[in-house]
């Protein structure tokens, strides 16, 4: 088989990969995605949250206002081209974990660059949604949810129809970087292109160029539940996360595992998150599960992204590390690197692997 030339190797289509190929494609290049059906994406698990405040400190990152930009106009942007919504809106009630937790909200609510994200209080009483909120809570805005089995599936294709999609695995022995660029085997196909992005989540940890990267993973696990005579107008976010599907179910999440990295689903995990929902609605009776799933967060030791190209095989680059905001904040940083790799623009500091040198 002759071998086929492109700018642009991609291994992974999860969010990072497939918002990395469509920022490129649009610019331009030759591109060719290699995925091995998602075995190893946590895209596929990822609640797809929209949440601009993280944390119990209600943190607000600088890049907040333009992670939010990038993410509501790419998912627009895709909601036209394709004819049907990715992005949900949904306002979101945090609640307070303990009486002390309203001081940063206080504190929050006093920072001018917050506004618009975070609204009113309300106490115990006076919840929004018929559940348990004893230490009350408040209400936030511009958050949501992403519909990233449907994304995938829909960029799956999007990238089928250009000839940008190589279905296989890609090991590391069938990579050779040079000083001219870099071939790749995948099966039976010989693939030469200027560079190599790695967009391959927690797989990066036994990565033979990367895996000196802070990569830190984490093991998470969800349930689907049936959403019953209950239908919330929110999501809800305290110690879990609670999120309305537009299939009228509901997802609840997640659990933290920072010790296990396999994608093995667990009872414990799923006593673990029914007690959530029971601390939620205590009155409720039993739910019934329709799925349970499992996956590898690829978060990072200052959960900034890790971005940029190896300091020795320069061929090679890595886009990884996205975390839990994964859907927050990719879109941005797919821009960027784009930029960088088609028009010579500088990565952002603060992503850039070059802060690990």
């Amino acid at each position: 088989m002759p071998e086929r030339k492109f700018d642009t190797l991609i291994l992974g289509q999860g969010l990072a990969g497939s918002a990395l190929a469509w920022a490129l494609i649009n610019a331009g290049q030759r591109v060719c995605v290699i995925d091995d059906g998602h075995r190893s994406s946590s895209s596929m698990v990822a609640a797809g949250l929209i949440n601009p405040l993280a944390g119990l400190r209600f943190n607000r990152r600088p890049e907040v206002a333009d992670w939010l930009s990038a993410a509501e106009h790419w998912y627009a942007d895709l909601a036209r081209q394709f004819g049907q919504p990715l992005l949900h809106p949904l306002p979101m009630l945090r609640l307070f974990r303990s009486a002390e937790q309203r001081r940063f909200y206080h504190r929050r609510v006093q920072d001018p660059a917050s506004r618009g994200l975070i609204g009113p209080t309300f106490d115990s009483g006076h919840c929004p949604e018929p559940i348990a909120a004893p230490f009350g809570g408040f209400t936030q805005q511009r958050t949501g949810y992403v519909d990233l089995p449907l994304l995938l599936a829909t960029l799956h294709d999007w990238l089928a129809a250009r000839d940008a999609l190589l279905p296989g695995e890609l090991p590391p022995g069938q990579i050779e970087p040079d000083a001219r660029g870099v071939s790749a085997r995948v099966g039976a196909h010989r693939l030469r292109a200027e560079r190599l992005v790695f967009c391959d989540g927690a797989r990066a940890r036994t990565n033979p160029w990367f895996r000196a990267l802070p990569l830190v993973p984490e093991k998470g696990e969800i349930l689907n539940i049936a959403s019953g005579e209950w239908r919330p107008r929110h999501i809800i976010n305290g110690a879990y996360w609670l999120v309305p599907l537009a299939s009228g179910e509901l997802r609840l999440g997640a659990t933290h595992e920072h010790g296990r990295i396999d994608a093995e689903i667990s009872a414990a995990a799923r006593e673990e998150l029914l007690a959530a929902l029971h601390a939620l609605r205590p009155e409720a009776g039993m739910q019934r599960i329709t799925r349970q799933q499992a996956g590898i967060r690829p978060g990072s030791s200052d959960r900034y992204p890790l971005i940029g190209r190896h300091p020795e095989q320069h061929r090679l680059w890595v886009f990884n590390g996205f975390g839990a905001r994964g859907a927050l904040i990719i879109p941005w940083y797919a821009q960027r690197l784009a930029a960088h790799l088609h028009g010579g623009a500088a990565l952002p500091a603060e992503a850039d692997i070059r802060r690990f040198a």
